[in-house]
């Protein structure tokens, strides 16, 4: 058998944001390509080949320029309004499998499967500058920033020239496996299956932007390997009311490494209205082509407030350069990274007295070891930095750091330019670091309630409580994340919410079906243990008072303690689907139909997400609801003397 699906999200402004001038460079490109470092500047002079203009004999001073006139360059902030941002995604998946069973003399039941499977992703992007298409439009005049309505297609195409990308994932694996009943025991008979598997992964995923040209992401991943690997399990019903079942995996991965792992589980049943049951296990994870091949890489960034002293040295906390801002990490794969391991068991029940209602309550207990994590010490990178006073002490202090690298600073605060500059990227490692323990209860409830024989109306529960999510990053202190925003790095800030839970309430009538969904998250406290250094006794103060500034500044210590919390969130979704056949059903979906704000700072609130958005286009142009925001600075100048200009996006 054989199946083909393809795909296609096009997402266009306003859906997305509009491109800025207001950007870094590329990972891993060097700091002259930056937008903003030493930062793209309006120049005195253009001239037709855009080089050395200030000589050129065909000179002329720059119209974008408020102060060409007074021999001055200028630095831009900017955004695009006039160019179509956003992309069109592609995906097709093409499967294959084709499988034998039969069986062999003495009751044994065999069967072989194999499974091909290719996904190929296509993504064209538009409305991303281009490093040397910005600066030739820029150097040359050709863009027109005083009124970007007199741009032409050809302009905004060497600005922002369309991105096309393509990436692609295989699987092929082969699986055999014989199976059979060896003898009765008194709850039923003795079952064993033993088999063995071959598969062969790949992915080549060079992004959007390999060759570093634009200013688009820069994540990349690639890989292939050989797994082979061999099972079996062994389901023993020892009486009717207690049933044990054992099962091992043995892994080689054609990387190097190999692991066995176990599992046993038990299920106990006094009555027939309620079981309980348990399980114990080891397993592994191999690295993923993205953590160890060094040709991947990611870029991520949180949001951090830079220390008193740096705020200081830069005037104090009205001067932006010294406000809260977004830091970048840059990850490359790390071919020495070992596998993680864990350790886990679960126990729970399960309760259903009839047909219509059912309950379970299982616990769950894991502990992983060899944790692989992106640079656990990005923390005490940025704090190495900042406790410097010049780049050249602050670059020292943050590569004596093992494996650490500074890899881009802004350019210097024009207010104060003998001051510390800020970091704006810093190289880290994926690493093997210490381990984990996470341990909640996980709760399920469910009404199935029949109406007749046409209408069912269904009601299900599901909540988790994270009791404990602990890392330790080999230096012996222990991160407590549940409640916070922690783990920071890993997660940009998504957090470790104490309660999560969705209630689904399903109505089907025949073909067609109506399901609204709520969803809870609790509340979130805006610290994170991995943004704090440990005491002398190895214990990190999670309190409002000692972490919540380390994430974002705070006027006043009223308003710290006020906003420290994320409020909780709850929002609900709609969905309608209508089964043609079998093979065949069409369903609408309404995200958010409530229109819920969902809380993400103090500082940040998002707005609502709609299913579909259209923006239309005329004579090239999109016609968008925003305002274009125009700003330019005099290079050197105060802030306070500077242009600042509003005008709508078309007139």
């Amino acid at each position: 058998m054989g199946s083909y699906s393809h795909s296609q999200v096009n997402i266009i402004y306003p859906t997305s944001s509009p491109s800025a001038i207001r950007q870094r460079q590329p990972y891993g490109a060097s700091p002259l390509t930056a937008s903003n470092n030493p930062g793209i500047v309006l120049p005195q002079y253009i001239c037709a080949s855009g080089i050395n203009c200030a000589t050129s004999a065909t000179r002329t001073l720059n119209p974008n320029n408020p102060f060409a006139a007074e021999g001055s360059a200028a630095r831009i902030y900017y955004l695009f309004g006039d160019l179509l941002t956003g992309s069109n995604r592609g995906n097709e998946v093409i499967r294959g499998a084709i499988g034998f069973n039969g069986t062999f003399d003495g009751g044994w039941d065999w069967r072989v499967e194999a499974v091909g499977a290719r996904d190929n992703l296509k993504i064209e992007q538009f409305g991303t500058p281009s490093i040397a298409g910005l600066q030739q439009a820029v150097n040359t005049g050709a863009y027109n920033f005083v009124n970007p309505e007199l741009n032409t297609e050809a302009v905004r195409q060497l600005v922002a020239p369309n991105i096309l990308a393509r990436s692609s994932t295989s699987l092929a694996s082969l699986d055999a496996s014989v199976s059979k009943e060896l003898f009765q025991l008194p709850g039923g008979p003795l079952q064993l299956a033993v088999g063995g598997q071959v598969r062969r992964e790949t992915l080549d995923n060079p992004g959007t932007n390999p060759d570093l040209l634009n200013y688009s992401n820069t994540a990349a991943a690639f890989g292939k390997h050989t797994v082979s690997a061999g099972y079996f399990e062994l389901n023993a019903p020892i009486v009717k009311q207690f049933e044990v079942n054992a099962s091992g995996r043995y892994d080689h991965y054609s990387e190097g490494f190999s692991h066995f792992s176990p599992k046993i589980g038990a299920k106990f049943t006094p009555i027939e209205q309620l079981s309980v049951r348990g399980t114990y296990s080891n397993g592994f994870r191999a690295p993923t082509f993205a953590e160890s091949n060094p040709r991947s890489s990611y870029p991520g960034f949180v949001t951090f407030a830079p220390p008193a002293s740096f705020v200081l040295a830069h005037g104090g906390s009205s001067n932006p350069y010294a406000q809260s801002y977004s830091v970048g990490g840059g990850f490359s794969g790390n071919p020495d990274l070992k596998p993680e391991k864990s350790r886990s068991f679960t126990g729970g029940l399960v309760f259903a007295p009839n047909r219509v209602f059912s309950l379970t309550v299982d616990y769950y207990n894991v502990k992983k070891s060899d944790v692989i994590v992106a640079g656990p010490n990005a923390g005490d990178a940025r704090a190495a930095y900042y406790s410097q006073t010049n780049l050249a002490a602050a670059t020292a202090a943050v590569a004596a750091i093992p494996g650490y690298s500074v890899g881009a600073v802004d350019a210097i605060d024009p207010l104060f330019p003998n001051a510390l500059p800020r970091v704006l990227v810093i190289n880290g490692p994926y690493v093997n670091a210490g381990y984990f323990k996470t341990q909640g209860i996980d709760y399920s409830a469910t009404a199935a309630i029949p109406i007749n024989d046409d209408v069912k109306f269904t009601s299900r529960l599901d909540v988790t409580q994270v009791l404990k999510f602990n890392v330790d990053f080999g230096d012996g202190v222990v991160r407590k994340y549940v409640g916070t925003l922690g783990p920071y790095e890993l997660s940009s800030g998504a957090g470790t919410p104490k309660w999560r839970g969705n209630w689904q309430n399903t109505l089907e009538l025949g073909p067609l079906s109506l399901t609204a969904t709520a969803y809870y998250v609790s509340k979130i406290r805006q610290v994170a243990a991995d943004e704090e250094a440990a005491d002398a006794n190895g214990n990190i103060d999670l309190s409002c008072a000692t972490a919540a500034g380390s994430l974002y500044a705070y006027p006043t210590a009223e308003s710290q303690a006020k906003y420290c919390n994320v409020k909780r969130f709850i929002y609900a979704d709609l969905n309608a689907t209508v089964k043609v056949n079998e093979d065949f059903s069409f369903y609408v979906n309404v995200g958010n139909f409530t229109n819920e704000k969902a809380p993400t700072c103090t500082c940040v609130l998002l707005g609502r997400q709609l299913s579909a958005k259209l923006a239309l286009r005329r004579r090239g142009r999109s016609h968008l609801p925003c305002r274009c925001y125009f700003r330019v600075l005099k290079s050197g100048l105060l802030q306070n003397r500077g242009v600042r200009k509003r005008r709508s996006c078309f007139e």
